[in-house]
């Protein structure tokens, strides 16, 4: 069995991956790309694959959330993000199909206090099972950044600026007012 680690280039995942080296499991790093991310999130994915021994596979559909929003003729918003099931869901899904055993479990970057997006993840991809190393392994969120610093592996310069999560670089549809003042003041550019 190889577990396939939804790899974001969120603590979550990271520290997945970093799970799995240690208790000696065999697994894959799948990146999906949403050509919008934070610089540093491709120096954090290189470092962990590093420690890990292991190559990023790198999926991309090619458009950005933004194109998504043209494509659809929508804006995601609170209620939905189409941009996260066109870019990560469907190549991560196909990938999977092509490359992966039936069996062979997704690793999500999920722990304890998200048991609820586990179990809707479970029903959403079943029948292929869904598992969080973090919580069958019982690491919980401030232990990440020892098992960072055991490997030598320094955050995302997102989490530094404040931000909750190292996707789409600070930018998501879902997010609210706070978060867009922050993007704004920290990557005015984006």
């Amino acid at each position: 069995m190889t577990y396939q680690i939804s790899f974001s280039g969120g603590m979550g995942s990271a520290v997945s991956a970093l799970v799995a080296l240690e208790q000696g499991l065999d697994f894959n790093l799948i990146f999906a790309d949403t050509l919008i991310e934070d610089e540093d999130l491709y120096r954090f994915n290189d470092d962990v694959a590093r420690a890990c021994g292991r190559d990023v596979i790198t999926l991309t559909d090619g458009r950005t959330p933004w194109d998504v929003y043209i494509d659809k003729r929508w804006i995601g918003n609170t209620r939905t993000a189409h941009c996260s099931t066109e870019l990560k869901t469907k190549p991560v899904l196909a990938w999977l199909d092509e490359n992966a055993a039936p069996g062979d479990p997704l690793v999500l970057g999920m722990d304890m206090s998200e048991q609820e997006r586990i179990e809707r993840a479970q029903r959403n991809w079943a029948p292929r099972p869904v598992v969080s190393l973090l919580n069958e392994y019982n690491v919980w969120r401030p232990e990440y950044d020892l098992i960072l610093n055991r490997h030598g592996i320094r955050k995302p310069r997102l989490y530094a600026q404040g931000y909750e999560h190292n996707n789409c670089g600070g930018f998501c549809c879902k997010a609210g007012l706070v978060q867009f003042e922050r993007l704004y003041r920290t990557n005015p550019e984006r």
